[in-house]
């Protein structure tokens, strides 16, 4: 947890009298905390000045940005510290109000005439968290987790007088009524049934209180139209022994922890929206029963099967790229391959292809390119006690190709992984979060 990066941020937009509230989840903080983010609503027109307070803190405790997420309701922003072989990380997202599509669903003055204090740092008066939490899990989940349910109830009754009144100046009588007569009953479940009404009200308010049509104009190029250029891809590629599953898997877990990628399990060559050929309806049943974690255990095949291959391995990663890969980058994740088109542009043999290394190779590089390569490399005898299936001459091939990678890929970066686990570990994840910190 990045402690010593909260304690200094709250400190500081607190000293300079920034209207914010952290919305839920934040019991322990700073040195704790119970969900994989840090949600800030902050005064709109000090958002830009809230922002440079939090990036300028990161810096002055060693902190890089290694993920940021602009939308026409929020900033966010995913930071990391290496320090003493240790990753000390953030996600924090600040709020500018409460937007919903381009709609205010809540005046976000009714929360700061009414701040509570926990550990120095300012949290809404638990009736209104109770509507926070309610009006927002309704219009963006569509639905309240149950595990929140207990939360919203007690917080609700036991300020009761607090979440009556906000309701009501949210909300008209009838739809208000309705919010807290379930509330009371503790039938939290039944208040997504609501979510129509509340969507209606939340647009005539808005359409009658504020500059609707601009605003929702903004939401829809920020959906329609920015989300085409967020997201990163990230390939991980090496000849198999150098221990690229073990390292991949310390980033994995770490950008899962900050909810910056939703898998914790890396994507292998394509995804699983697309299969391998040897998956395919119809597939040669020895096809099916060969052992792909030893690829180089049978021979290439002839030029007509080799050119089916090469096609169909070329239009599954354009398809992937074009098809899967885009909608999970617009939904700003990381996205990671262990093992991509790289390793075939090294050495199309790997799936059987014994077309000419040249042609295949000018093939897919013509392929949309990872936003950042990383090829996994190790010493020769230590690949060779792990796979003794690979003889010295190819490894040595392998490792010649591996590093000419860089000169004919753009972001591409070699890492040799020849110390200890730890070094290991710590390497890869220097080199992928200087990387990310320049790309954002």
């Amino acid at each position: 947890m990045a402690s010593d990066l909260l304690t200094g941020f709250f400190h500081e937009i607190n000293h300079q009298n920034i209207e914010y509230a952290v919305l839920r989840n934040y019991e322990g903080l700073p040195y704790k905390i119970k969900s994989k983010d840090v949600d800030i609503v902050v005064n709109p027109t000090s958002l830009y000045k809230t922002e440079e307070i939090l990036l300028h803190t990161a810096k002055k405790f060693g902190y890089q940005l290694i993920w940021s997420n602009h939308l026409d309701y929020l900033r966010g922003f995913s930071l990391v510290k290496l320090e003493n072989n240790k990753v000390f990380s953030v996600k924090i997202d600040l709020f500018f109000g409460f937007k919903w599509h381009g709609c205010t669903y809540l005046n976000h003055d009714l929360i700061f005439d009414n701040i509570n204090y926990y550990n120095d740092i300012k949290v809404p008066n638990k009736g209104h968290e109770a509507l926070i939490m309610i009006v927002y899990y309704v219009l963006y989940a569509k639905r309240i987790d149950e595990k929140y349910h207990d939360e919203i109830y007690n917080n609700a009754v036991n300020n009761f007088e607090n979440f009556q009144a906000i309701v009501h100046k949210t909300f008209k009588n009838k739809l208000g009524n309705s919010i807290i007569d379930r509330v009371k009953e503790n039938k939290i479940k039944t208040l997504e049934k609501l979510r129509p009404q509340i969507k209606k009200d939340v647009v005539v308010h808005s359409f009658k209180n504020d500059f609707l049509i601009k605003t929702y104009l903004k939401h829809f190029i920020t959906e329609v139209f920015d989300r085409n250029n967020m997201g990163t891809l990230i390939a991980f590629s090496g000849p198999d022994g150098a221990g690229k599953s073990t390292l991949v898997k310390v980033v994995m877990e770490l950008f899962c922890s900050l909810g910056i990628s939703h898998n914790p399990i890396p994507d292998h060559f394509l995804s699983n929206n697309v299969p391998s050929l040897h998956k395919l309806p119809g597939a040669p049943k020895k096809y099916a029963e060969q052992d792909y974690t030893k690829p180089y255990q049978t021979k290439t095949t002839g030029f007509f099967n080799s050119s089916l291959r090469t096609t169909y391995y070329y239009l599954a990663f354009l398809f992937d790229r074009l098809l899967f890969i885009k909608k999970k980058k617009r939904s700003n994740q990381i996205v990671v391959y262990d093992r991509y088109y790289t390793d075939l542009i090294v050495d199309p043999s790997r799936i059987r292809i014994g077309l000419k290394k040249s042609l295949v190779r000018k093939l897919f590089l013509s392929l949309p390119k990872p936003d950042f390569t990383f090829i996994i490399l190790a010493e020769v005898d230590q690949i060779l006690n792990r796979k003794e299936e690979l003889s010295k001459d190819k490894l040595q091939e392998l490792l010649f190709e591996y590093n000419e990678l860089p000169k004919r890929m753009a972001n591409c970066e070699v890492i040799n992984n020849i110390g200890s686990l730890q070094e290991g570990q710590t390497n890869i994840l220097k080199s992928v979060f200087d990387k990310l910190n320049k790309f954002n």
